[in-house]
């Protein structure tokens, strides 16, 4: 009896097994070695491997190398898209929760450019952005031609450009994370509340924010992290050009690897990891410090 009782208490832990493989072999393995390799001279060139310690993160950070900017333009697209993502998915969340016919319809409209393919929407907004293309028309067409601009192609305007292409893209999976958290709010609440005399800004702040708090947790973290992450959208539109003013940290490690500086490439990727990881527990903490208990 005893053997049968330890066997059903251990049956469940034989079924993380598979995962924590999965895991150790696809991801903590190969973090590890990439730590481990972000310190030697690994290179296409060398035949011999040996460590040289800090010397591919002060080239990095050195104002000589040029990786610098690169990590101001992954700052400027997190924090750009970051904030408008949680702007816009707010605002439409807040629209779309009231009583509008069309409302079912307009949700899986603005929902719908996250489910396009990257590649499509870069081919697609780099012929809009183009100096012939539906951005410069429009402004010809309204009598604004000293509006128009070389979108992609102005080493000022290129990062912001893309930035803003990633904030129509996922504004609508905000708006989704949002509308689900409105759903939650009891129909209580706003009836108690209009009773007591609460304007719409008073119920927004007081009720509505609250009860959105997770959300917010969630559409900053993710907001944060595929912002710092962002490659391909980059990659297709412009490939970090003009120059590299508008070149992200991703477009940079792939460019470092494909010229056979494996070693320096790894060593960017490490860097991208901490600065996730620690910017993730930063926010996380600052938002433990403005929750809100509404039970």
């Amino acid at each position: 009896m005893k053997d049968n009782k330890i066997e059903k208490r251990m049956y469940p832990q034989y079924l993380i097994i598979p995962a924590a493989i999965i895991y150790v072999v696809f991801f903590l393995g190969p973090n590890l070695t990439s730590f481990y390799y972000s310190f030697t001279n690994w290179n296409a060139y060398s035949q011999t491997m040996k460590f040289i310690g800090l010397d591919h993160f002060r080239e990095i950070f050195s104002s000589s190398s040029g990786d610098l900017p690169v990590m101001i333009h992954t700052l400027i697209f997190t924090v750009y898209t970051t904030v408008l993502k949680i702007v816009f998915g707010l605002f439409l969340a807040l629209l779309l929760n009231e009583k509008i016919r069309t409302k079912t319809a307009l949700r899986a409209i603005f929902y719908m450019p996250i489910t396009l393919p990257i590649v499509l929407l870069g081919i697609m907004f780099s012929q809009i952005y183009s100096p012939e293309g539906l951005i410069n028309a429009i402004l010809n067409g309204i009598g604004l031609s000293d509006l128009t601009h070389a979108w992609i192609a102005d080493p000022d305007l290129a990062i912001w450009s893309i930035a803003t292409v990633e904030v129509w893209r996922a504004s609508g999976f905000a708006m989704a994370i949002f509308l689900a958290a409105l759903q939650m709010i009891p129909k209580e609440i706003y009836e108690a509340a209009e009773i007591d005399g609460a304007g719409p800004f008073q119920r927004l702040f007081y009720i509505v924010c609250p009860y959105l708090y997770q959300a917010f947790v969630i559409c900053t973290l993710l907001g944060m992290i595929s912002g710092m992450k962002v490659f391909d959208l980059v990659f297709v539109i412009t490939n970090g050009g003009p120059g590299r003013s508008s070149e992200v940290l991703n477009v940079t490690i792939l460019n470092e690897f494909s010229k056979g500086s494996y070693g320096l490439s790894t060593a960017m990727g490490l860097i991208l990891f901490l600065v996730i990881t620690i910017s993730y527990f930063i926010v996380n903490s600052i938002f433990k410090r403005f929750e809100v208990d509404v039970t």
